[in-house]
């Protein structure tokens, strides 16, 4: 049974999301997961209203995500220690399939 982790980053979507088609495409089971680290990714500090939006976008996300019978797996720490380290299933390749 293929699996794969599709890692949300800026595009918290659903709908028309290229990644989730082509990780559903390819595997029988896939794994939702959002790394959180202030420090990585933007040249500034997420303000409040930034971090008011994420936050209520990723309870939207893990919502919808239970719909379909699965949950959203939320880290924090800088995105490769994390990704190798926080329990995260170790036998899945890591494969790119969205630059956003």
């Amino acid at each position: 049974m293929p699996t794969a982790i599709l890692w949300f980053r800026q595009d918290l979507r659903l709908a028309d999301n290229p990644a989730l088609c082509e990780a559903a495409a390819a595997n029988d089971r896939l794994i939702p997961l959002y790394l959180y680290y202030a420090e990585e990714g933007v040249p500034w500090a997420l303000g409040s209203a930034s971090r008011w939006w994420l936050h209520h976008s990723l309870n939207a996300l893990d919502e919808t995500l239970k719909d379909f019978g699965s949950r959203l797996i939320l880290r924090r720490g800088p995105s490769l220690d994390t990704f190798l380290t926080k329990n995260l299933p170790m036998f899945l390749k890591p494969r790119v399939c969205n630059s956003g």
